[in-house]
């Protein structure tokens, strides 16, 4: 399994500015639309016929609306949207609509259409290029959905926004293939007490998570809010957590048994 943090800023490395939110799996799927409509490969969008939402918070859906015309193509063909019923409204009022962005649910016919929304329910596997997706609620300010990808081989959590949660790391336990786990880490333990209030991890709470997995697991810190990403990678330095590393965006990661990540530069 092929996984990219697609990058949303000029730099590269672990210690780019990360703002919004896509990963690319195999190509041919996205978790989250916050970036994966700035990829300056149109033709690498193009690919990606199916993105999983998260949640709907601007820095996981923020180029949507971009990504659905840049893929449009005259015809029946479209882009595949699937969330939980709440994130799929919330798309449709607050971007799609009109105001923001031309409401395309609206102007897609059975013949001609630009996109269309699949809901998803909670821990209800579904199958799409290949992988087996399962959406398991976290602990965010708004419903957020985890992501779990199995591809048969490997298995590869995406754990999006939470703060500390019990039905992921339950629903992982019982997976033997489990190759790794992207959990956010927003803010230092200075802001420890704001961050649990709006859902969210600080070091102190990463730890305490990765201890609800096997050491030999990968453990990506992601989703580090760029004023204290310095702070944050410090901190989580200075825990000495086992096979906890950042994860950076532009590198692929294999995270089929004993893959190594493909330090070669892609394409924007």
């Amino acid at each position: 399994m092929r996984i990219e943090l697609l990058p949303s800023s000029v730099s590269a490395g672990a210690d780019a500015p990360q703002f919004l939110s896509s990963y690319l799996v195999n190509d041919a799927v996205c978790i989250d639309g916050g970036s994966v409509g700035l990829l300056a490969d149109v033709d690498r969008q193009r690919a990606v016929r199916h993105v999983f939402l998260t949640h709907a918070h601007l820095d996981h859906v923020a180029s949507l609306p971009l990504f659905v015309e840049n893929v449009y193509e005259p015809g029946p063909e479209c882009v595949e949207i699937l969330g939980s019923a709440e994130t799929l409204g919330s798309i449709r009022r607050d971007l799609f609509n009109d105001r923001i962005w031309p409401d395309f649910f609206r102007l897609s016919t059975p013949h001609d259409a630009f996109l269309r929304a699949t809901p998803l329910a909670p821990l209800k596997a579904v199958e799409r290029a290949g992988l087996r997706i399962t959406p398991v609620p976290v602990t965010h300010s708004c419903e957020t959905l985890a992501m779990i990808v199995d591809d048969g081989r490997s298995c590869v959590a995406f754990a999006a926004d939470t703060g500390p949660t019990d039905l992921l790391w339950h629903e992982l336990a019982a997976r033997p293939t489990l190759r790794g786990v992207f959990l956010e880490c927003s803010f230092p333990d200075m802001l420890g007490d704001f961050a649990s209030r709006i859902g969210h991890l600080c070091p102190t709470t990463f730890a305490a998570q990765r201890a609800r997995l096997a050491a030999d697991v990968r453990c990506f810190a992601m989703h580090r809010k760029a004023r204290h990403a310095a702070t944050i990678a410090r901190e989580l330095a200075a825990l000495g957590l086992p096979g906890v590393e950042l994860a950076r965006p532009g590198v692929v990661y294999d995270l089929e048994p004993d893959g190594q990540p493909d330090l070669r530069p892609r394409r924007a």
